[in-house]
């Protein structure tokens, strides 16, 4: 009788099969296993890098902070002790100190009334030398303002979105000659930074309604339309060519409103609506609304 027939066939396949399959299920098991530890060290190793390289960048960026407060206190201090007490250094001294303030600090301190000391300090210099004093000024004053503007229309969309510009004149006597009105709605990206986010915007009138010739200066009234059920919100304050006021509208917008030009009879006031992440420690926020975006965000 054969040995080889379907049943021991059958018997021997079956006898073999078994622990065949044990074999090979706990091959790729353990090769798995091997694998799925090879990533996760793959992947702590890279976390473990990762980390560390932040915390190196972090370091590296707080010393370089550290050292470039240190060095600004340093100018701050020197600026004010030496160069700004009054009665001090002569105008010109005084103007060089404080266009080497504004460029340091502009983003960080009001300096608008430093401008106006020195301004009367040039009203009241030699007649000749006037006329190159108040152009040395002016031209500070510009900077600071085109560099806060800049910084504030960062990421604003279309250029004229988030800004406006209204020309004035004057008549002999100093009146206006015709209504100065800024009457739009202008607006801004995004405040939480979504591309497909809906755009902040907001109505506002600028009306420019009274000038003072003897201080020049001029008096703006702004009016900001409510939303959702909200009431008008209404501002008004005198502006000059060292102001650069910001103003509150609600959490998260910002306006402010300067003179750029003032050249009797001829002048021009700017309006700018930003978000309020662009204005950096001039306006810190309030507890409240961290506490809100904290949970919103949540």
């Amino acid at each position: 009788m054969s040995l080889v027939n379907i049943e021991n066939t059958k018997w021997l396949v079956t006898t073999l099969a078994i622990p065949l399959s044990l074999f090979i299920v706990s091959h790729y098991y353990q090769a798995a296993q091997e694998e799925a530890a090879r990533l996760h060290e793959a992947a702590q190793t890279k976390r473990q890098f990762n980390e560390a390289r932040l915390q190196l960048y972090t370091e590296l960026l707080s010393k370089r902070e550290e050292a470039d407060t240190a060095v600004r206190r340093g100018i701050f201090d020197k600026v004010l002790e030496r160069y700004l007490k009054p009665g001090g250094q002569e105008p010109q001294a005084k103007i060089v100190a404080l266009d080497l303030l504004a460029r340091n600090f502009y983003d960080s301190l009001d300096l608008s009334p430093l401008f106006l000391q020195l301004d009367q300090e040039v009203q009241h210099a030699p007649r000749h030398k006037q006329k190159a004093l108040s152009a040395q000024l002016q031209r500070i004053a510009n900077g600071v303002q085109d560099r806060q503007i800049s910084a504030l229309l960062v990421g604003s969309g279309r250029e004229g979105q988030a800004t406006m510009e209204k020309n004035l004149q004057f008549d002999p006597n100093g009146k206006l000659k015709e209504a100065a009105v800024v009457d739009k709605e202008l607006g801004f990206p995004s405040p939480d930074g979504r591309a497909n986010g809906a755009p902040q915007t907001r109505h506002l009138k600028l009306s420019v309604v009274d000038h003072d010739p003897a201080r020049r200066r001029v008096w703006v009234v702004v009016i900001a339309n409510g939303k959702h059920g909200e009431k008008d919100q209404q501002w008004g304050f005198w502006i000059d060519a060292f102001d650069f006021p910001i103003e509150r509208i609600s959490r998260t917008e910002r306006f402010s409103v300067l003179m750029q030009r003032y050249e009797p009879p001829y002048a021009s006031v700017r309006l700018v609506y930003f978000p309020s992440a662009r204005i950096g420690v001039k306006d810190k926020p309030f507890i409240d609304d961290v506490l809100s975006e904290l949970l919103e965000n949540k």
